[in-house]
C-alpha cells in the first residue's frame, strides 16, 4: 500500500513537472509573437534597449515633422528674440535640423525605399505654431523653450527606437549618426530650461551659449 502511494506521488510530480515546462514554453512563445524585442536582444546606439521600433514609413514621417517643427518654430524665434542664448539656440535648431531633414532624404534615396513624407505639420504642432506667434518678451522664449524641451525628448526616444532595431539598415544609420547632435540639444535644453512644462508660459530661463562646453543656467 505504501509503494502504491509513493509510486502515485511520483505520478503527480511528473504530471505537474510537464504542466510547469509547458506553460513555460507557451509564454515564451507569446512573448515572440508580440514582436518586442527582449533584454537579450542587444541594445540601441543610445544604450537604451530597442522596444517596439516603428516602422520605416512611420519612422520617416515622424523624424520629418519633427525636422520641420524645429525649424519653423526657430524661424519664429530669430524674428522675435534679438540677441542672447535663446536666439543662438534657435540659429542652431535651423542649421542642425536642415541638416538633419537633408540626411534623411540621402538615406531614404539610398535605401531604395518609396517612403512617403509630410507636406506640412500635424494639427497639434500647428497650433503649437500659432501659440508662439501670439506670445512675445519673456512669454515667448520661455514658451519656446518649453516646446523645444518636448519635441527633443519624444526626438530622442523615437530616433534611439530606430536606431536599436530599424527594419531598414540606411535608415536606421540615420538614426544612429542624428542622435548625438540631438542629444546635444536636449542636454541644453536640461540646463538651461530646468523645470519647464509644455504649452504654459514661465519666467524665461537662461544660461550659456548653445553648444558651449560648460554652459550652465546662473542662480536666480
Amino acid at each position: 500500500m505504501r509503494i502504491a502511494l509513493l509510486m502515485a506521488g511520483s505520478l503527480l510530480a511528473t504530471a505537474c513537472g510537464g504542466q510547469q515546462n509547458g506553460s513555460d514554453a507557451d509564454t515564451a512563445r507569446a512573448d515572440e509573437g508580440t514582436g518586442i524585442a527582449q533584454p537579450d536582444a542587444g541594445t540601441d546606439a543610445g544604450g537604451a534597449f530597442a522596444i517596439g521600433a516603428p516602422s520605416a514609413q512611420d519612422f520617416a514621417q515622424r523624424a520629418a515633422l519633427s525636422d520641420i517643427f524645429e525649424i519653423e518654430s526657430s524661424k519664429i524665434a530669430l524674428k522675435k528674440v534679438k540677441s542672447g542664448s535663446v536666439r543662438d539656440f534657435a540659429q542652431m535648431m535651423i542649421t542642425d535640423h536642415t541638416k538633419s531633414s537633408e540626411d534623411l532624404k540621402q538615406a531614404i534615396a539610398a535605401s531604395g525605399q518609396t517612403l512617403a513624407m509630410p507636406a506640412k505639420l500635424d494639427a497639434t504642432r500647428q497650433t503649437q505654431l500659432e501659440v508662439l506667434n501670439r506670445l512675445n518678451g519673456q512669454e515667448f522664449e520661455s514658451e519656446y523653450l518649453n516646446q523645444q524641451k518636448l519635441a527633443h525628448q519624444q526626438a530622442l526616444e523615437l530616433l534611439k527606437s530606430y536606431a536599436g532595431g530599424g527594419d531598414v539598415a540606411e535608415v536606421r544609420q540615420f538614426a544612429q549618426a542624428t542622435i548625438p547632435a540631438v542629444q546635444k540639444h536636449h542636454d541644453w535644453l536640461e540646463t538651461n530650461a530646468p523645470g519647464t512644462s509644455p504649452m504654459r508660459a514661465t519666467p524665461e530661463a537662461t544660461g550659456g551659449r548653445p553648444g558651449a562646453a560648460g554652459s550652465a543656467a546662473p542662480a536666480p
